[in-house]
């Protein structure tokens, strides 16, 4: 026998290997493939690993809120009050899942209107309350509202989530106002509310942009007005003192201090209560657009149309944004709202068969042109039983190496709270908590 020789084998030793056939092996190196090195070097960011798109998805799971408290909502609006680039309000929406994470719209940075397309059962509706729902997870109602128009004259009278409408939404805190298009009286109210509303806004910035008006107003509240070298010495008997103040205080031969234009200016919109970000969510324009021969509302249809043209084509300077979903082509998209929108989405007819995805596939369309796949988040189902989230063992093809481990199709309790009004309520318990001044939870420091 061979002698045995300490240390490493040396060359020339014959040693003997696990021999695996060719199939095998291309199967080993197709399920090695999408894994990527922990952590680039150079400082580069690792490539993220597009998945599949999934038949469904539930809204919280993507926001991060499966279980949605007051306490991690809080500390979302306490992000975005921090957030010096969200100036007046952050205007969130996530929309669903997409290859690579959830998919969303910055309605500030990419918008200022978002539409939505898809023909009849494509899950318009679902993503509208999807939108209320994201948008209100991320900023505080007292700066972002939201305003609800159902175009449809039959909401509500058919009974269940999928006839109410945008109806169901209005227990969310940010809402302030909800209109069904079957009342000619409260028609016309709410499109003179609308008009009085942008003009009160165009009066109140003036020239100004939202955030440049929100600009001005933080750095005016961080301002303290200094007295003048003049001031100082006779109030002080001081002989110097800051010249900071002299763009604020003028003071004239007299011991008389009074305050300029610009000071008087400040101290007034000092005291004007905050201007939110609000956002118009008008479902089925068609009806508003091409209101049907019959309809209650078919007299003032009109009104509100020309409300809602003032909304796409004002709104980006005076801060309200308009979310509107129609369906493809007709009059609707001729009209400004449609014309005016920087980010579409459409969305894919409904499939009959048990292996089509839910309604709510789409396609999100950017303002540079960009195409994203998306599955649109459900927000009116129920909690999912967790018993049917336990991954499952299945054989695989190569091709489907790199897909996130299978589950169980998910089924959701029979009874119950919808995961909008779970997070509803949460809303509402996170907006009792905030101080009236808008800063810390009552009783906080």
């Amino acid at each position: 026998a061979e002698t045995e020789r300490p240390g490493p084998v040396g060359p020339g030793t014959v040693g003997a290997v696990d021999a695996v056939s060719l199939a095998w092996a291309e199967r080993f190196a197709r399920a090695l493939a999408p894994l990527r090195p922990d952590g680039a070097g150079g400082g580069e960011r690792p490539t993220r690993v597009s998945a599949p798109l999934p038949q469904s998805a539930r809204l919280l799971d993507k926001l991060g809120l499966a279980r949605a408290t007051p306490a991690s909502l809080m500390a979302r609006w306490a992000d975005a009050a921090d957030d010096a680039e969200a100036l007046g309000g952050r205007a969130w929406a996530v929309l669903g899942a997409g290859p690579r994470g959830p998919v969303g719209v910055d309605l500030v940075a990419e918008g200022p209107h978002l539409l939505i397309e898809g023909p009849t059962g494509s899950g318009r509706t679902e993503l509208l309350r999807a939108v209320v729902a994201s948008l209100a997870a991320a900023e505080r109602p007292d700066r972002l509202g939201i305003i609800l128009l159902d175009g449809r004259d039959t909401v509500g009278k058919g009974g269940g989530g999928h006839g109410d409408g945008l109806r169901i939404c209005t227990d969310v805190p940010h809402v302030t106002t909800h209109l069904t298009a079957n009342d000619p009286v409260r028609m016309r109210e709410f499109a003179q509310s609308l008009s009085a509303e942008l003009k009160r806004r165009s009066e109140l910035l003036g020239r100004s942009g939202f955030v440049e008006w929100h600009t001005q107003r933080a750095v005016s509240g961080r301002i303290v007005p200094q007295r003048t070298p003049n001031a100082a010495s006779q109030g002080a008997g001081l002989g110097g003192g800051s010249t900071g103040g002299a763009a604020d205080i003028e003071a004239p031969p007299s011991t008389t201090l009074r305050l300029r234009p610009g000071a008087a200016a400040r101290q007034r919109a000092e005291a004007t209560p905050p201007l939110p970000r609000l956002v118009v969510v008008v479902d089925d324009l068609d009806a508003l657009a091409s209101p049907a021969l019959g309809s209650p509302g078919r007299p003032a249809a009109g009104s509100v149309m020309r409300a809602l043209e003032a909304v796409a084509r004002e709104g980006e300077r005076l801060g309200v944004h308009l979310v509107a979903a129609a369906g493809p082509g007709g009059r609707t998209a001729e009209s400004e709202p449609a014309r005016l929108s920087t980010v579409r989405i459409t969305l894919d007819p409904p499939g009959s068969g048990t292996d089509e995805p839910a309604p709510g596939r789409g396609r999100l369309k950017g303002a540079d042109g960009r195409l994203t796949p998306f599955q649109g988040g459900r927000v009116t189902g129920r909690i999912p039983r967790t018993a049917t989230l336990r991954p499952t063992v299945v054989p695989l093809e190569w091709q489907r190496m790199g897909d996130p481990p299978a589950r169980r199709p998910v089924r959701e309790l029979g009874n119950g709270p919808t995961d909008l009004a779970l997070l509803a309520s949460a809303l509402e318990r996170a907006a009792r908590q905030l101080s009236p001044s808008g800063g810390a939870p009552a009783g906080g420091a």
